[in-house]
């Protein structure tokens, strides 16, 4: 297992450049509109850390990996694991980030459970169908969700307006502590599905 982190960890010191690039604009942004600055770092953190499946499976590279002593199982617990730490940074930046907005760290968590919950839906699809596949199959099932809440919002916008008065009639605190603890019990039940679907597929 830590074998498979230095590994991820030296892939993603070779885009070094690039992560930086990218940070500084969310960082720039995040001066003025903090809710965007978070969605923006926390995705991107998020599909970074699945990027490194694709180089794993770049040139059957996964052959290759598993010659050494490590089970598939032990291969998606470390991808699990290594988008945790990964997102877990992006979050540490992002809450240094709204100690100069006027954002509270309330709204902070619920994207953080959000990036949690994206992650939980799209890994399973990653490891289960490969690199081009999981990747198209995450981005259809992301895209799909937008889809439907902009088509509830534009045809049926009583539908946010009562979602809206339930959530006035929560704690904030006590919600979103709520929402973040939903999200990790789904992440570790999304682990489990994709260790069994792992273990069934046959490598290229």
């Amino acid at each position: 297992m830590k074998g498979l982190l230095i590994k991820d960890f030296l892939l993603m010191k070779n885009y070094k450049q690039v992560m930086l690039f990218m940070l500084i604009i969310g960082i720039f942004v995040g001066m003025n509109d903090i809710s965007f600055a978070s969605g923006y770092i926390l995705v991107f953190v998020s599909i970074l850390s699945m990027s490194t499946i694709t180089y794993d499976e770049a040139n059957h590279g996964l052959n290759t990996l598993f010659t050494l002593p490590i089970t598939k199982s032990d291969y998606v617990k470390e991808k699990y694991l290594f988008s945790l730490i990964i997102t877990g940074i992006g979050f540490v930046l992002v809450t240094i980030l709204s100690c100069f907005s006027k954002s509270g760290f309330v709204e902070i968590v619920a994207i953080l459970s959000t990036s949690l919950l994206l992650l939980s839906i799209s890994l399973p699809f990653q490891l289960k169908e490969g690199n081009e596949k999981g990747r198209i199959v995450s981005f259809v099932v992301m895209f799909g969700f937008i889809f439907v809440f902009v088509f509830l919002n534009q045809f049926i916008p009583k539908f946010f307006q009562s979602i809206e008065s339930l959530l006035n009639t929560l704690d904030p605190t006590m919600f979103s502590v709520g929402l973040l603890i939903t999200s990790f019990i789904l992440y570790f039940i999304s682990m489990r599905i994709s260790i069994r679907v792992y273990k069934n597929r046959v490598l290229d």
